[in-house]
Parts: C-alpha cells; structure tokens; sequence
C-alpha cells in the first residue's frame, strides 16, 4: 500500500476505536502517575522506591504517548470524514 492510503486507514477507523486507544493510555499514564505519588509518599528513600518510580516514569510515558496518539487520532479522523463529505 502506499504511505497515503495506510495514513488515511490508520485515521479513517471508526471514533470507537481512537476512544478505546485513548482511555488505555489515560489509563495507563493514570497508573503511572499513582505509583510515582505512592513510593514517594509513602517509601523509605532506597533503591526500591527509585526502581518504582522509574516503573512509574516509564508507564506514565507510555500512556501519555498512547494518549496523544489516540487524540491526534480523534483530530485527524474528524479533519477526514469532513473533507471526504465534500467530495
């Protein structure tokens, strides 16, 4: 396939789906972002509470890029469905 039509494919699916992209990755950056919150609330400085909080950063930055890919999704599949109406 060439670039244009597995963009448009990639943006053309249905809303449902962008959504459940993008509630994984708030779930995700959600997840992270409590474990980071809890070994630093509630942890003894040590290494374990840094290994947990790098898990925490790592999750976190997982769902945040998943989220805004889902978002971007929402976006350009709006932007999409408008100008194919036109044509």
């Amino acid at each position: 396939m060439s670039l244009r039509k597995t963009i448009r494919a990639y943006y053309s699916v249905p809303i449902e789906v962008a959504f459940r992209q993008f509630r994984a990755g708030l779930i995700f950056f959600a997840t992270g972002f409590g474990a980071i919150l809890m070994a630093n609330a509630y942890m003894e400085p040590s290494v374990q509470q840094e290994l947990i909080v790098l898990g925490g950063m790592i999750l976190g930055g997982y769902g945040f890029i998943l989220a805004l890919l889902g978002q971007s999704r929402f976006l350009v599949g709006r932007l999409l469905r408008f100008w194919q109406k036109d044509r």
